[in-house]
């Protein structure tokens, strides 16, 4: 395969890219709370690798195979890590938020329907059936990570769960390239395989590398550590307790007489 300087040099930092991410997690002891991302960042640098010395000593159809049998990981990961999120802000304590989790799994479940309903809707602009279901499923894998994420925030947000850093950082990746992806399949199917497609597949490819970049800072450094209670915030905060138990007693009584 003929590849230009900024394909190769794309691949290179993707490449650099995921490594640097895995020695950051490792390092730094961030897969003990993060370990599908680590595996994630592991598994994309062992299939940039692949992908690069296949397209080097391996012939067009190999390449194919290769990069068919690793997107199906692809998009298992991108998944995982929507799971991963989710499990460290619905599950603050080691155990699930029963609220947050109905909810989530109520709007990720719609999510889910109205995603395979518009990926199969679409008629991308592709020279065959593997390429129409490429898309698609480019597609279905984007919409699903907008949907579960924001699926995710509702439920965290409604329930006054806390966003630490760490998490934030990751969920704004995910995010961000989400999102870019999703712009880049649907210029996909209007515009098909033209120059401007390649441009979007280039800008892709710089976002990708940049919330990678973003990546790597965020775990290197430290969670900001939250200032401790004052001692008049504790003695309200028991007032406040003290004080709402014994409304709550007061009308369980009052309803009990009636």
């Amino acid at each position: 395969m003929n590849l230009s300087a900024l394909d190769n040099l794309l691949w290179a930092a993707g490449f650099l890219g995921h490594v640097a991410l895995l020695f950051v997690l490792l390092i730094r002891r961030r897969w003990e709370q993060f370990p599908i991302l680590t595996c994630f960042a592991a598994y994309e640098a062992m299939v940039t690798i692949t992908l690069f010395l296949v397209s080097r000593h391996g012939s067009q159809h190999a390449y194919a195979v290769t990069y068919w049998i690793f997107g199906g990981g692809d998009i298992l990961f991108q998944l995982g890590l929507i799971f991963e999120i989710s499990r460290v802000v619905l599950r603050p304590t080691g155990s699930w938020v029963r609220d947050a989790r109905s909810s989530f799994v109520i709007a990720g479940v719609i999510g889910t329907a109205i995603a395979i309903g518009l990926c199969l809707a679409v008629k991308p602009l592709a020279h065959s059936t593997l390429g129409i279901w490429e898309v698609r499923g480019n597609l279905f894998t984007a919409f699903l990570d907008c949907e579960l994420f924001l699926a995710m925030l509702y439920a965290a947000n409604r329930l006054g769960l806390e966003w630490r850093n760490h998490v934030m950082a990751l969920a704004q990746g995910v995010t961000a390239w989400a999102f870019g992806a999703l712009v880049s399949d649907l210029a996909h199917i209007v515009l098909g395989w033209t120059r401007e497609f390649h441009v979007l597949d280039y800008s892709l490819s710089f976002l990708y590398v940049a919330v990678l970049c973003y990546w790597i800072i965020s775990f290197w450094r430290p969670e900001t550590v939250r200032a401790p209670l004052s001692e008049e915030m504790k003695d309200y905060l028991v007032a406040l307790h003290s004080r709402v138990q014994y409304d709550l007693q007061q009308v369980t009584q009052t309803r009990d007489r009636t």
